[in-house]
């Protein structure tokens, strides 16, 4: 979501109390059940919305700072403020980061409400166990990136490539003869074999071709 104008937050400001979302996927959770798209859904009913894709793991997310900035903007200004997401590991997969999040919100009298796990942080309970719940993200991104790990190692034992896989040797081979010819510019040799005009050049550097001048 784009930086707020200032006629806007001077609307949120008249306000007795409002809700701010936020709604965040990774580049894997995009593809999962847990999409933007969801949560943009069950967070309908807020004031304004915030959305951004980044990981979990990653503690200083341009959106959640704005939400956080706003937030404590409007809460100076005497606004009941609420901050909904639609679940605790939106906000983060790290428990020292949220434990970090709700002080930060208490001082400045901002409520955090996780809407799937049905919890809000101005009371003693609620605090205890979005904590609990921040733990058990920070386990499940521990595990992510054990998972990952392994498998990376497990494929390069078995002898797979990984990343890029290189051109085919048919296209490569198609780039050589039209290269070759001498008559066919480098735009049009990449457009007929769908790469890119540096992908024709590195085929030609790696395979030692000239061309003639015209």
């Amino acid at each position: 979501m784009e930086k707020l104008k200032k006629k806007q937050i001077k609307e949120l400001e008249s306000l007795d109390s409002i809700k701010i979302g936020y709604a965040r996927v990774s580049s894997q959770e995009d593809k999962q059940r847990l999409g933007m798209e969801v949560q943009k859904t069950a967070l309908s009913d807020c004031h304004v919305l915030f959305t951004e894709k980044e990981s979990g793991g990653k503690d200083n997310r341009l959106e959640l700072m704005n939400v956080i900035t706003l937030a404590k903007e409007l809460s100076s200004k005497k606004v009941d403020v609420s901050i909904c997401v639609y679940r605790l590991d939106r906000l983060t997969r790290r428990m020292f980061t949220l434990i970090s999040l709700i002080e930060e919100f208490n001082e400045h009298n901002i409520r955090l409400i996780s809407l799937q796990e049905n919890l809000e942080t101005d009371t003693l309970v609620g605090k205890m166990l979005c904590i609990s719940l921040g733990f058990v993200a920070e386990m499940e991104l521990d595990n992510i990136r054990s998972r990952t790990k392994d498998g990376l190692q497990r494929a390069k034992l078995e002898g797979k490539k990984l990343g890029n896989q290189g051109l085919p040797k048919k296209t490569e081979q198609k780039i050589i003869d039209l290269y070759i010819l001498n008559s066919i510019p480098i735009k049009d040799i990449a457009k007929r074999c769908k790469v890119a005009e540096s992908t024709v050049y590195n085929v030609a550097r790696r395979n030692n071709l000239s061309r003639r001048k015209m």
